[in-house]
C-alpha cells in the first residue's frame, strides 16, 4: 500500500507487528496503520489513563448531571468516551433496571426483591438534594419499607465513601472471601472487535430467557424478578453456546471430543448449555455481563467467542463503547479482559447502614 509521509505525526494505538521494516499499529478507532520503520523517529509505551474518581457532591461545577445516558458526558472521560465514573454507573443501572426505583434528587433508590446488589442498592450519581444525614434517613426508610437492608453502591475513594465511614457505614462483605470490590472496565468497541476474530464456535443470540440459561447464571432469587431485570431493557441479547457447538470446535482442534469431557450422561449436546452471557445496549454503550462457562469447558476460547458475538451485535445496535463489571479478585477473567483491551474506569463496593443500637 502507498504510505504518505507526514512531516511529523503521532500514531497512538496497539503495535500488532514489526517485521520486514514495517510496523502495523491498530488505532483506537479500529483502523490498521502501516508505518515504514525508517519513518519512525521515536516510540514509547503509553499507560492507560488513571481510574476516574467520584467527584464531590458539594459543588455545582463538580456534580454529574447526565440524567440521559445517551447524551450525558463527563470531563474526566477520554475525549470520545461518553461517560465515566458516576455517569457510567447510571448507564449501567439503565441496563440492569430495578423493579422499583424512587428518585432522591439525583440519587436513585432501587429495589428488586433482593435479586442482586446492583438492583437493590442506592445509586448516588449526583446530589441527593438534601443534607447527607437527611438523605441517609430517607434511604433507611425506603429499604425498611421494602424489607431489605440499606445498601449504597459507592465508588472507591470517593468523598461519599469517607462521609459514610464517618457515620458508621461499613463495606458489605460478600461472604465469598475478598470479592467485595468490583471493577468497572471499559473499552472502545472497535478495540474489542479488533482483538477478536470471527467466533470459532457458534454463539446463538436471542431475547428469550429459559430455565436452562437462568440455571447456568446461578443467582438465587425470585425467577419472575430475575426475568424482569434481565430482559427488561429494550435492546437485550442473551448469548448461548451449546455442548454440540463446543464439541465441534474441540474436535477440530484435538481430533477427539472425548478429551474435552463430552456431555453428561443423558444430556442432549444440542441443547445442553456450556456458555452464556448477556448483552444490553444503552445509547452508545454495550454492557456485557453474566459471562459463565462450564468448568470443564474453560480455556477453549468460549468466553472470547461469546464476547466477539455480543460485540458484533452491539455494533449493529449502534454501540461504540463497551463496559463490564468483574470482581477484583477474579484473576482469570481480568486476564482475558486485559487481552481484549479493557481498562479500569472505576471500582465500587456496597456500604451498609450501621446496625441500630435501640
Amino acid at each position: 500500500m502507498e504510505y504518505e509521509r507526514p512531516v511529523y505525526g503521532d500514531v497512538l494505538g496497539i503495535l500488532e507487528s514489526w517485521s520486514a521494516g514495517q510496523l502495523r499499529v491498530r488505532r483506537r478507532d479500529g483502523v490498521l496503520v502501516e508505518i515504514a520503520e525508517t519513518d519512525v523517529v521515536a516510540g514509547k509505551p503509553v499507560p492507560p489513563p488513571p481510574p476516574s474518581r467520584f467527584r464531590s457532591q458539594n459543588g455545582p461545577d463538580e456534580q454529574d448531571h447526565s440524567d440521559d445516558p445517551d447524551t450525558g458526558s463527563d470531563p474526566a472521560a477520554e475525549p470520545d468516551q461518553p461517560h465515566t465514573g458516576p455517569g457510567l454507573a447510571r448507564v449501567s443501572a439503565s441496563g440492569w433496571p430495578a423493579t422499583t426505583v424512587e428518585p432522591l434528587g439525583e440519587w436513585l433508590l432501587q429495589a428488586a426483591g433482593g435479586f442482586t446488589g446492583r438492583a437493590n442498592s442506592v445509586l448516588p450519581s449526583g446530589d441527593p438534594g438534601l443534607p447527607l444525614d437527611e438523605a441517609l434517613a430517607r434511604v433507611s426508610d425506603f429499604y425498611a419499607r421494602a424489607g431489605l437492608p440499606a445498601w449504597i453502591q459507592v465508588i472507591v475513594d470517593s468523598p461519599l465513601e469517607e462521609e459514610l465511614r464517618r457515620r458508621g457505614w461499613r463495606i458489605q462483605s460478600s461472604g465469598k472471601g475478598t470479592f467485595d470490590t468490583t471493577d468497572v472496565r471499559v473499552a472502545p468497541l472497535a478495540d474489542l472487535l479488533a482483538r477478536t476474530e470471527e467466533p470459532p464456535v457458534q454463539v446463538a443470540l436471542g431475547r428469550d430467557l429459559d430455565d436452562a440459561w437462568l440455571a447456568m447464571y446461578g443467582r438465587s432469587g425470585r425467577q419472575d424478578t430475575a426475568r424482569q431485570i434481565i430482559t427488561g431493557p429494550e435492546h437485550v441479547a442473551l448469548a448461548r453456546v451449546t455442548a454440540a457447538a463446543a464439541n465441534s470446535v474441540a474436535a477440530l482442534a484435538a481430533s477427539s471430543v472425548a478429551t474435552h469431557g463430552g456431555s453428561p450422561s443423558g444430556s442432549d449436546p444440542a441443547t445442553e448449555l456450556v456458555g452464556i452471557a448477556r448483552g444490553v445496549v444503552t445509547g452508545t454503550w454495550l454492557g456485557v455481563g453474566a459471562v459463565e462457562v462450564a468448568a470443564d469447558r474453560r480455556r477453549q476460547g468460549l468466553a472470547r467467542a461469546i464476547m466477539a458475538g455480543l460485540g458484533r451485535w452491539g455494533r449493529e445496535c449502534g454501540a461504540t463503547w463497551v463496559y463490564l463489571q468483574v470482581g477484583t479478585d477474579n484473576a482469570a477473567a481480568l486476564a482475558l479482559y486485559d487481552r481484549l483491551g479493557f481498562r479500569l474506569d472505576h471500582q465500587y463496593c456496597y456500604y451498609s447502614a450501621p446496625r441500630s443500637t435501640s
